[in-house]
Formats: C-alpha cells, structure tokens, sequence
C-alpha cells in the first residue's frame, strides 16, 4: 500500500536547518516531517520508531555536552 504524498514549501533558512539535521542524525526528511505533525497534532506515538529513537540520541548528547561544560568550569577557591 503506498501512502500519500503532499508537497510544501519552506523557507532557505528552515531547509537549512532540516538538511542540516538529517546529516546529524541520520534520519530522512520524511521521517523528520512526519515527526513534527504528529507532534504538532498531538499522536507522536505515530512516529517512526527511528525518528523517536534519533531524537531521544540528540537529547542525550546535549546533555552529555551541558555535564562536560559544567565538569570543565574551574571551582573558585576562597
């Protein structure tokens, strides 16, 4: 069964940043889409497995990144 398609136009600058997270994650276009409408819409559970699995790994690294930062601050010394 083939699912349906639509067509939609974004600015250079959120195409940027699509394509720029498609690299990062290693996910697809689609996949991010359909992420963002089913989140838009309230069914996230509708999501494909591997979208909510690239998001849950983005996540992640942030937070690993914010607890090396504030691991690296040096602590005053009175």
């Amino acid at each position: 069964m083939t699912k349906p398609q639509i067509t939609i136009r974004l600015s250079p600058s959120l195409l940027n940043s699509l394509n720029q997270y498609v690299e990062e994650t290693g996910t697809s276009k689609t996949d991010v889409v359909v992420s963002a409408i089913a989140q838009y819409l309230g069914c996230a559970e509708s999501m494909p497995l591997s979208q909510r699995l690239a998001e849950v790994e983005k996540r992640v690294a942030e937070l690993e990144k914010r607890e090396s930062e504030v691991n690296r601050k040096p602590v005053p010394i009175d």
